[in-house]
């Protein structure tokens, strides 16, 4: 949880909430971003930062 509200802090104009398997889903403006509930890699919370703004520049917001 602690990772999705340092996501949460950094991109106020995504909106992340949990799927019924228990994992998590980035809606990045019409897309969608799916995140593991309990990420295995010390790195995982920077490269779900990349994959946002990669998706965001991707759609000009």
């Amino acid at each position: 949880m602690k990772m999705i509200r340092e996501l949460g802090k950094q991109f106020p104009n995504v909106s992340i909430t949990k799927t019924r398997g228990g994992h998590f889903v980035a809606q990045v403006g019409s897309a969608r971003i799916f995140l593991a509930a309990t990420p295995s890699d010390h790195r995982a919370i920077h490269n779900i930062a990349a994959m946002i703004r990669r998706v965001s520049r991707g759609q000009g917001t």
